[in-house]
């Protein structure tokens, strides 16, 4: 999703083709703020009147201009995945809430210092076939992330897999 920041708030970016209008609305609030631009110049200037206009609304009504959260939602996922989560939260000795909480609390804070600065590689394909081990050179460079192929034998591939993740690398499956 494309998204506008001004001043900690977030808005949404959506065109509208008959219209021809960019519009959004912001999010993360209680409230329904919404607003349109013909331009990306003039979107961004109604998103940031409309961020002003909710801070001072809030301001004047003694609203708390955020939004307010119960601190539980559900998430589907695979069995196998609630299989796996189950077997490292055991193993770690807590519960699968605490367990996900957790892994929900590094996630956070590992894109909060992403977003500031990033100085490492995020996304590394592994190849899954019978070979020796190898890392190559980086072969692909986006911004400052690099994109590294590392061909490992298909036994490892669970091994390399519970590595990546505790470094906090993204990786592809190739092959």
């Amino acid at each position: 999703m494309n998204t506008l920041k001004y001043k900690g708030y977030i808005g949404s970016v959506n065109y509208s083709e008959p219209d021809k209008v960019f519009f959004g609305k912001l999010e993360g609030i209680d409230g329904l703020v919404n607003y349109e631009g013909e331009s990306v110049a003039e979107l961004t200037a109604a998103f940031h009147e409309a961020v002003e206009d909710y801070l001072a609304f809030c301001d004047d009504h003694g609203v708390k201009p955020e939004k307010s959260y119960t601190g539980t939602f559900n998430v589907r996922i695979s069995p196998a995945t609630h299989r796996d989560i189950a077997i490292l939260a055991t193993e770690a000795g807590i519960s699968i809430n605490a367990f996900v909480k957790k892994a929900l609390d590094q996630a956070v804070k590992n894109s909060a210092e992403e977003a500031e600065i990033r100085p490492i590689p995020k996304r590394y394909p592994v190849h899954s076939e019978m070979q020796m081990t190898t890392l190559h050179e980086p072969k692909v460079a986006y911004g400052n992330k690099e994109i590294l192929e590392v061909t490992i034998p298909s036994k490892e591939v669970k091994l390399a897999k519970d590595l990546f993740n505790k470094l906090g690398w993204n990786y592809e499956l190739c092959g």
